[in-house]
């Protein structure tokens, strides 16, 4: 009996130990690191009656930051519009290669945008870490409209990616690993 009962104290113990974590303490500027890099290839209505091939690019990295202050809701953005006047929190760059180096590319409007939703949901401050994605998309029969320094097959293309909180403060630079579009 007596080694039931301390057996169920120790384990009490314990367990209570284990539960008592720290939150990390990271900057408050958000740091970001790139997680992977995907192309799924698709055949779609062109809305004239005809077929697209569509090369859809899937990026991922990871993120943390320091006050969770990352993404915003349209009512932040209406309640301090001069603040956050043309404010974009996740900006992509693309790189493309000519001649075995990667030189940037302008795209028009710029890929990136706005997360336009809170990452960390109950608005409480405190650090945050996660995985986010972005996707875009490159039409076969569109390459001359992107850049003229698109060829009509085999495009070797990276990204540098970074994010800004509310705060505006932006985190470090990553680039994708490359990948082919426009593939036979």
């Amino acid at each position: 009996m007596k080694w039931g009962i301390r057996f169920f104290v120790g384990l009490f113990c314990c367990t209570g130990l284990l539960a008592c974590t720290e939150e990390p303490q990271w900057s408050l500027t958000p740091s970001i690191s790139f997680s992977q890099i995907q192309k799924i290839t698709k055949i779609s209505n062109d809305g004239f009656g005809g077929k697209a091939k569509i090369d859809s690019v899937v990026m991922s990295i990871r993120f943390q930051d320091g006050d969770g202050d990352l993404g915003i809701t349209q009512a932040e953005l209406k309640a301090n519009p001069t603040k956050y006047k043309d404010f974009r929190n996740f900006e992509v760059n693309v790189l493309l290669q000519k001649n075995g180096k990667f030189i940037p590319v302008n795209f028009s409007p710029s890929l990136g945008g706005l997360m336009n939703f809170k990452f960390k949901g109950e608005q409480k401050p405190g650090p945050i870490e996660g995985t986010v994605d972005y996707s875009t998309q490159f039409v076969y029969a569109f390459y001359k409209g992107y850049s003229p320094l698109f060829t009509a097959k085999n495009d070797t293309v990276k990204f540098q990616i970074y994010i800004r909180d509310n705060a505006l403060q932006t985190s470090n630079v990553v680039e994708t690993d490359p990948i082919v579009i426009f593939q036979d």
